[in-house]
């Protein structure tokens, strides 16, 4: 008897300890950390995706993050490629080898930022140094803003950064395609204040783009960058009437003439 109520007792403690079975299908599978900056992938088992999330160990922080299909598997093999720092903002090239993604973040070093980033395919297999993965090309401050031209020779692209020179900033930024072959500067084409509202458009001369940048300049802000070809006004036709050109008088009326005698 002692030995069937032992055996009883033992079944009821392994059902007791038995429950649910649960499945993980969200899961960290890597982690990077270059100085204030941290790096993690974060793998989605059920939709055969990775996601890589940044964020800067500062006070009142937001992560921002990136997702794409993996091409094999959940690999991932996360590195910075190249990076540059200027006054407040860093800007670092991370690069996932496994799946040929590149990823452009920057940020400044400040309590309450957010790093912004924009993530791409690797255009070419090119091996660069770190000091040319990434270039400065253009400087432009106006103002509070400082805007940063920045070339990504090996995927060809180049990548707008703009932030304001104020507390708990947080930088923005947007890529788009390089031309071959590109000359020209960034210049300040026009601006525009309302109230609060400071509105800036720069113009790429070298990719043919004009970015209209929006911020306030109070603290906490952030600017907004919008780019797009640049277009030309249409010069009015040489020859021939115009909407604007008088039009030629009416002929003078004819009248009849009595007949003489």
């Amino acid at each position: 008897m002692k030995r069937l109520f032992a055996l009883l007792a033992l079944g009821i403690s392994c059902v007791a300890q038995a429950g649910d079975y649960q499945s993980t299908l969200l899961v960290q599978t890597g982690q990077l950390r270059e100085s204030d900056l941290i790096v993690r992938t974060i793998s989605d088992l059920e939709s055969n995706r990775i996601c890589l999330a940044f964020y800067v160990r500062t006070t009142g922080t937001s992560p921002t993050m990136n997702c794409y299909d993996v091409v094999s598997g959940f690999r991932s093999n996360i590195g910075q490629v190249g990076h540059f720092k200027e006054g407040k903002l860093v800007v670092r090239k991370m690069r996932d080898f496994e799946n040929g993604v590149t990823c452009l973040v920057a940020y400044v070093s400040t309590e309450g930022t957010s790093p912004a980033l924009d993530c791409y395919k690797n255009v070419t297999a090119a091996k660069y140094r770190e000091t040319d993965a990434i270039i400065r090309s253009g400087h432009l401050r106006e103002g509070d803003l400082d805007v940063y031209r920045i070339v990504d020779p090996d995927s060809t692209k180049t990548c707008l950064v703009a932030y304001v020179n104020t507390g708990r900033t947080s930088p923005s930024l947007e890529c788009y395609g390089s031309l071959q072959s590109a000359k020209g500067g960034m210049v300040q084409n026009s601006h525009l204040r309302e109230g609060d509202l400071i509105a800036r458009k720069i113009v790429d001369q070298s990719n043919n783009k004009e970015c209209l940048i929006t911020y306030v300049s109070t603290e906490g802000t952030s600017p907004h960058i919008y780019c797009a070809e640049t277009r030309t006004a249409q010069k009015p036709a040489a020859q021939g009437w115009s909407q604007k050109t008088t039009a030629p008088p009416p002929p003078a009326p004819v009248f009849p003439t009595k007949p003489t005698r």
